[in-house]
């Protein structure tokens, strides 16, 4: 298992957060100091002088637990708020799923969704699949087949495979009359190319209610929706 210094090092990578810009116009340094205390609080002060990716980080810390201590779902959420509240897209989807399963917070899947909405709408893939999941299952609100299918095609553009099987089941059952064979082979299709489970069964046994030209067109469709993602 790494260490919490490497775990921390690691989720500030990904979190962009190596260098932080200064948060205030007096000097002050741009990377944490060295060791895992240090570092630590050193990322609380940026976080509690407002610097959102520092907020976002802190949560994350608190959620797995990386501060020499049991995780907080509570503390956790309370800095993924902080954070999602300054429009930082990935502690927005955080805070969201805290709402929607009850993380540290009551469940409120309907701010949920909100929370989910704003961070889809920055572009975070995996924000649009959850979105889209909720709008599909009237959780959190109304049913919304035609939203649900646009923000499962933003979430599989963005690199979300689940959202080609999704997309491939919404058009095979026709909810909301809009059953359509050649477009669910054809998310059918690079699903199961990409590994999904089930997409392949999924795929042969629609197969059998298509003719070849049919499959083939699908297939093209398909091959083209990959070149236009350059994949």
């Amino acid at each position: 298992m790494a260490r919490p210094m490497a775990r921390l090092v690691a989720l500030a990578f990904a979190a962009g957060l190596l260098w932080l810009p200064p948060v205030q116009a007096a000097p002050q340094a741009t990377e944490p100091p060295a060791g895992y205390a240090s570092a630590m609080r050193w990322y609380e002060e940026q976080a509690r002088a407002g610097n959102a990716k520092a907020q976002f980080l802190l949560g994350l810390s608190h959620e797995q637990g990386l501060r020499g201590a049991e995780p907080d779902a509570t503390e956790a959420a309370r800095w993924y708020r902080k954070a999602a509240e300054q429009g930082l897209p990935e502690a927005q989807a955080k805070l969201a799923l805290a709402l929607q399963f009850g993380r540290g917070i009551p469940v409120d899947v309907a701010e949920a969704r909100r929370w989910y909405g704003k961070a889809a709408e920055q572009g975070l893939a995996e924000a649009q699949y959850n979105l889209a999941y909720l709008l599909e299952s009237g959780l959190g609100g109304p049913r919304d087949t035609s939203r649900s299918i646009y923000w499962y095609e933003k979430a599989a553009e963005g690199g979300v495979s689940r959202a080609l099987t999704a997309l491939g089941s919404l058009y095979t059952r026709g909810e909301g009359g809009k059953q359509n064979l050649r477009e669910a082979y054809k998310w059918l299709t690079l699903a199961a190319e990409s590994g999904q489970p089930g997409a392949a069964d999924l795929l042969r046994r629609l197969a059998a209610e298509m003719s070849e030209d049919e499959r083939q067109e699908a297939e093209s469709d398909a091959r083209r929706w990959l070149a236009a993602q350059g994949r």
